[in-house]
């Protein structure tokens, strides 16, 4: 973005992200504000939720952030984040709504895009299974954006790491190291169908590892898991580590990495992750996991959500076959860099971009806003934007 904009970052706190933008050269502000659920997980109460957000007092001062920084536009972040959508609507600020999460459908799911529609000027998803549910609903325009990462330092190691990293986590050289990664671990992420895909291998594969990354969100489903292993007869087999300071190292000593996430993903970045550091994986087609997986040539990798066996059945076969394995690997690392490498997410948001100045030339004109200030008394509620 920086190409084409002044880009200032406004974080609910300090972290690793506004870190990251800072020694880029992005200038960070700080403002708390809180969240919308309900726009991922819709219910009868989201309308008036919505409305208690635009009530709520960090609602005026993100109002008076964005007037005061005058921006030409606003993008908001994952469609959980709707309030600087209100506030900056509420200023006539055109407004770029980045939809990372698959929404959740039922009978109330008009309203999400009842909401998206009025304060959107226009819609950037980052994958089909994100942006399905607006086709045809919506009509502010949709774009799609897969998001990329930081492909340099995600790559396959030489084999004094790997050998450095398995030596690290107890793993002889026969054995075959199976990977699980999740930086919270909850139902919705699969761990417990993960460990039934790996007792299922135990008796037939000696030879296999079990790695699990990741600390517990939900401490009784991780209990449970801990206690399935426990009772198995394979505890030796299996390893539980909280965190890691270098996941791109810890994936040089897997041979295998599984993704087994029970909800429809907007993306799959640890699988994602694991091909471009040359791994070959196994997933539930879930969501724009699936996605991720038929795009990159795995789609016979990718089994239906919940199938436990069925993960187990394609690990297996790729055990059998170390040429396929290594080749698998080879092959991930190359297609995961074409099509989701930092060179690629560039093409496509200069596509989306391009878009933007044939429809749209004034968000890309030099900033001529002046800041606009707000008195406290005109910061309130207000009511959807008509588009017509």
């Amino acid at each position: 973005m920086q190409s084409y904009f002044n880009c200032i970052l406004v974080a609910p706190g300090e972290g690793k992200l506004t870190d990251h933008a800072r020694k880029q050269g992005t200038v960070v502000m700080i403002q708390t504000f809180p969240l919308l659920y309900g726009m991922y997980t819709p219910d009868s109460r989201l309308p008036l939720n919505a409305d208690e957000l635009r009530s709520h007092p960090d609602y005026a001062s993100v109002v008076r952030l964005i007037g005061e920084n005058a921006p030409d536009l606003v993008l908001t972040n994952t469609i959980v984040n709707a309030l600087p959508a209100f506030a900056a609507k509420q200023l006539g600020i055109p407004v770029i709504w980045k939809v990372t999460e698959v929404i959740q459908e039922n009978e109330f799911t008009s309203e999400v895009l009842n909401i998206v529609d009025n304060y959107s000027d226009w819609i950037i998803a980052i994958s089909e299974s994100a942006a399905r549910v607006f086709y045809g609903r919506i009509s502010s325009p949709i774009s799609l954006l897969p998001p990329s990462t930081d492909s340099e330092r995600l790559h396959s190691f030489g084999d004094l790491v790997r050998q450095s990293e398995r030596k690290g986590i107890g793993l002889k050289e026969e054995h075959k190291c199976i990977g699980y990664i999740s930086a919270f671990i909850h139902p919705e992420k699969g761990l417990r169908e993960f460990i039934r895909m790996a007792l299922s291998l135990c008796s037939g594969h000696p030879d296999c590892r079990f790695v699990i990354i990741g600390r517990a969100a939900d401490h009784r489903y991780y209990d449970t898991c801990l206690t399935d292993v426990r009772f198995s007869g394979y505890r030796s087999r299996f390893q539980f580590i909280p965190f890691v300071e270098s996941v791109q190292s810890v994936y040089s000593a897997m041979d295998i990495l599984v993704v087994p996430s029970m909800v429809s993903e907007g993306f799959g970045m640890t699988a994602l992750e694991g091909m471009l550091c040359g791994k070959p994986v196994v997933a539930f087609a879930s969501g724009g996991l699936g996605e991720l997986m038929e795009s990159t040539g795995n789609g016979h990798l990718a089994v239906p959500v919940g199938d436990a066996q069925g993960l187990a059945d394609k690990v297996a076969m790729l055990l059998s076959d170390p040429a396929a394995l290594k080749n698998i690997g080879m092959h991930n690392e190359a297609a995961a860099r074409a099509l989701y490498g930092i060179e690629a997410y560039q093409w496509r948001l200069d596509q989306i971009v391009s878009q933007w100045r044939e429809y749209h030339p004034h968000w890309l004109t030099a900033g001529n806003r002046s800041p606009l200030l707000v008195e406290g008394s005109q910061v309130q509620a207000e009511p959807p934007v008509d588009k017509a």
